[in-house]
């Protein structure tokens, strides 16, 4: 467990030993001198990220661009290891371990500057989703909904556990799931609209799309992908899958319902659950399992062990592949980039980096990187969202902001 620094000038110092972005475009070394101030963003960043995996389909996108350089902007005060939320120019996040507080946090996402802090006195595992003008936190067997503009509690409820959540903008629902099931609750007034154990270890988060839920989890003993109606619960179908799951959570687009399934990506219709095609096994010569996938466009952008991979949704032919080694977090895309986190010897041997790669090419836009260190690492998926990506990592003991900031000198 690594500890908070007290103060920000301990912060600095520890920043001081860490080598960070290199933009690809201009050449130029983006390092932290420990006399350095953090700086802001130059614009306040735009569009959302509003849960796990952007919105409720998992589809881990954005319509906006991505930063045009990874420089770091600013990193916290605040101690955390838990993936952020944005919306309307603030990022939210929690430090929730056993040696803080418990907090729901709010911040700027230009400057980094501290809005509001709710003390929630909770630890462990949790999960945030904005939903309209309410922060909703999940944690334990609680479910917390704030005023994303001042923190205030609106209201509490209770749940049966907690491994993911993900919310419905359209309806208001907030999904919780657990090893226990799946329940939904109201954003507006926490009521629980529903509940079903009849799916159990519910396995990542859940996809929304129009009027059902696909969640993967066990039934009568038995990995399955299931369709629930999202209004009731009710079960629409369940399709028995090769194998127990695997680590990408379930992603939903119009053309079906995309599953890593005995280590291949597998698309099943979404109003019958019949398994439609096989996209693609990856690895040579063995299948390994895609770690997270990201779909957008008629393109899901894999991250495993082989590195990253660009594929069509129709035909399964594979579009661009980086042969890097691949951490276990999550993949996210703007309108022009995929960033990820990964190792590449060949443009920045022995470091850790955060790194954006072309949509359309696979080609190298810009990397952050950082001495792995003996437990450094980025603790959550990274968060992209107009000219910015955000990201917490050991090294810094927080959240930080990656953008078209200036890049610092020694």
């Amino acid at each position: 467990m690594c500890p908070n620094p007290s103060s920000d000038t301990t912060r600095r110092t520890l920043l001081s030993a860490a080598a960070v972005g290199v933009s690809a475009l201009s050449g130029c070394l983006s390092l932290l001198p420990s006399s350095d101030p953090d700086t802001s963003l130059p614009d306040t960043p735009t569009g959302t990220w509003t849960q796990y995996g952007a919105d409720g389909a998992n589809t881990h996108a954005t319509d906006r661009n991505g930063p045009s350089k990874g420089n770091l902007a600013w990193t916290s005060d605040a101690f955390t290891r838990w993936q952020p939320t944005v919306a309307d120019g603030t990022v939210f996040t929690t430090n929730f371990d056993p040696s803080h507080d418990g907090s729901a946090i709010a911040m700027d996402a230009q400057s980094g500057t501290e809005r509001w802090r709710t003390t929630l006195d909770a630890s462990g595992d949790n999960g945030t989703v904005v939903v309209g003008d309410r922060c909703i936190v999940a944690y334990g067997t609680a479910l917390v909904a704030l005023d994303t503009e001042t923190g205030e509690r609106i209201w509490t409820a209770s749940t049966n556990g907690f491994e993911r959540v993900v919310a419905d903008a359209a309806t208001g629902t907030v999904l919780v799931a657990s090893d226990a099931g799946l329940e939904a609750f109201g954003a507006a007034n926490g009521e629980q609209r529903w509940e079903t154990d009849a799916m159990r270890n519910v396995f990542r988060a859940p996809a929304v799309y129009d009027d059902r839920v696909f969640v993967v989890g066990t039934v009568d003993g038995a990995s399955s992908l299931v369709a629930l109606s999202l209004a009731d619960g009710s079960n629409r179908w369940q399709h028995e899958l090769t194998t127990p799951p695997e680590s990408a959570a379930p992603v939903t687009t119009g053309a079906g319902v995309i599953v890593a399934d005995d280590r291949t990506l597998v698309v099943h219709d979404r109003e019958t659950g019949e398994r439609v095609r096989d996209l693609r096994s990856f690895g040579d010569p063995d299948p390994v399992a895609p770690r997270s996938v990201a779909v957008d466009d008629g393109t899901a952008f894999v991250t495993g062990s082989f590195g990253v991979a660009a594929v069509d949704t129709e035909t399964g032919t594979e579009r661009w592949r980086r042969d890097v080694s691949v951490d276990t977090l999550g993949v996210c895309l703007g309108a022009d980039t995929v960033v990820t986190t990964v190792e590449d010897p060949e443009f920045a041997p022995g470091k850790k980096t955060i790194s954006a790669f072309g949509r359309e090419s696979g080609e190298r836009r810009w990397f952050y990187s950082f001495d792995p260190g003996f437990h450094h690492m980025v603790t959550s998926p990274p968060v992209l969202v107009g000219g910015a990506v955000f990201f917490t990592a050991t090294h810094i003991d927080g959240l930080g902001a990656l953008g078209d900031a200036p890049a610092r000198d020694r």
